[in-house]
């Protein structure tokens, strides 16, 4: 099995490593170091109590997931919101599936579900895209920054008119 970001185990620091590793061992250990070197507290890792059952096992997932992103402490109270709306989100689903299911349906409750699952939504997506949990918002995490002064035109840069 070839060694990857996210299953290497960190035992010592590249430039500690004594051994001849490869170049994909050696990436690989110093995305690792880079990544662990911001000094900022890392993300607890289990949910925080005051979340409900839902939130609590969607914060596990989450945890479980984040793999490689840069996510600290700092960032908790974010992933705590996007676990909370998580669990709205669900809860009004399952109210409105029930709504949907009785003969007599009840249009006041289905519409505050609706908008409910809608509040929710957009909360979860604008959080997710903050945490970096959709795929653009990792893509622009991980997109070089560049230099306004590249973008110029030579007539720009050397001033010409």
């Amino acid at each position: 099995m070839h060694p990857t970001y996210e299953n290497l185990t960190l035992t010592k620091l590249l430039s500690q490593s004594t051994g001849h590793l490869r170049v994909v061992e050696q990436e690989a250990k110093y995305k690792a170091e880079f990544m662990a070197a911001d000094g900022l507290p890392e993300l607890q890792k289990t949910p925080p109590a005051h979340l409900d059952k839902v939130a609590k096992a969607e914060y596990r997932r989450i945890i479980g997931s984040i793999g490689k992103l840069p996510l600290r402490n700092l960032d908790r109270s974010e992933l705590e919101l996007y676990c909370t709306w998580y669990s709205i989100y669900k809860d009004a689903s399952v109210q409105l599936n029930k709504e949907q299911s009785k003969k007599r349906k009840n249009i006041a409750k289905i519409n505050n579900a609706i908008k409910t699952i809608d509040k929710a939504t957009r909360a979860i997506k604008g959080l997710a895209s903050d945490l970096g949990l959709n795929v653009n918002s990792r893509l622009q995490m991980n997109m070089p920054q560049t230099n306004k002064e590249e973008h110029q035109s030579l007539r720009d840069k050397f001033r010409i008119s």
